[in-house]
């Protein structure tokens, strides 16, 4: 491949729409859950989707992943259109979803053969491995296990059919900072072990893993309002002190006010010949997808 050629995207979704029925009250009209949702997942990188509770991170996993039928768009899913769940995804695609869906009773051995029913080339040794240093017998049930270890044991099973795609919804949500650790330490393994190797989690708190993701699809109200590189994201904002008073303040994007003077997010060629400034330092990203939701909540 020439190094003027760019690789296909891993997941393509453009203008993508989904309703749902009220879980309350069935009789209701479907509500919109997400609203021209476009977006790509670079091939070979980890891929965060990120927002608040709500914003409808789950309903776009479980939509990629074939559960729930877009109401308008298309979705490409390793080159495979999906229109439902009458569209089986192509072969490699791993899922480690919010909450099991499998019978509480099923254990890890169950889930092992239940794979390798769709997936040929499962690798039980790998997954016993993950097993053993998450502390989870492979006969252990679902139902007597701590959600943290549910999604070990989950993620051992996806991981064990070596996917081109990984898709994890919320995957450190129930594991405390040991666990974190050791679960990005077999997702970094698992991208070590092939270039096309991709990842997507969803997240609505980056602190801990800003460092191992690439790629950045913010999400909210169901929409996504930011989408770029990780590293392009630092690179091109600034976060600004400025007095209060000063002209121009209303480029800090989401500012915030302490005292006299304002805090937020500008872009960095802004930041030139602007008056008032008090300070300027390069922002994390967790501050940069932060005060862009507080600008876009406004």
């Amino acid at each position: 491949m020439s190094t003027l050629e760019r690789a296909p995207a891993a997941i393509s979704v453009h203008g993508l729409g989904v309703h749902l029925p009220d879980p309350q009250r069935w009789t209701r009209p479907q509500r919109q859950i997400l609203r021209d949702v476009s977006f790509e997942v670079p091939r070979g990188q980890v891929t965060a989707l990120v927002g608040t509770n709500g914003a409808g991170k789950t309903t776009l996993l479980r939509t990629l992943s074939g559960a729930y039928a877009p109401s308008i768009g298309e979705i490409e899913v390793e080159g495979v259109p999906l229109g439902g769940p009458e569209d089986a995804l192509p072969a490699g695609v791993g899922i480690v979803p919010d909450a099991p869906f499998q019978p509480p009773h099923w254990s890890a051995d169950d889930l092992v053969l239940a794979q390798r029913r769709v997936e040929s080339g499962h690798d039980a040794r790998l997954v016993g491995t993950l097993l053993r240093r998450a502390g989870i017998a492979p006969s252990a049930p679902l139902h007597r296990l701590s959600a943290g270890q549910r999604t070990r044991l989950l993620l051992a099973v996806a991981l064990g059919i070596r996917p081109s795609l990984l898709m994890l919804d919320e995957p450190f949500a129930h594991l405390d900072p040991l666990a974190r650790t050791e679960v990005l330490e077999e997702l970094r393994e698992h991208l070590a072990g092939g270039e096309d190797h991709t990842i997507l989690l969803s997240t609505h708190d980056l602190g801990k893993i800003d460092r191992f993701v690439d790629h950045i699809v913010l999400l909210h109200d169901g929409r996504v309002v930011l989408e770029a590189s990780a590293l392009d994201l630092i690179e091109d904002h600034l976060m600004a002190t400025a007095e209060a008073a000063a002209p121009h303040t209303a480029e800090l994007r989401g500012a915030r006010r302490s005292g006299d003077r304002l805090e937020g997010l500008l872009r960095a060629e802004d930041a030139v010949g602007l008056p008032g400034l008090v300070d300027l330092r390069r922002p994390t990203l967790q501050e940069v997808l932060t005060f862009t939701l507080r600008e876009v909540s406004r």
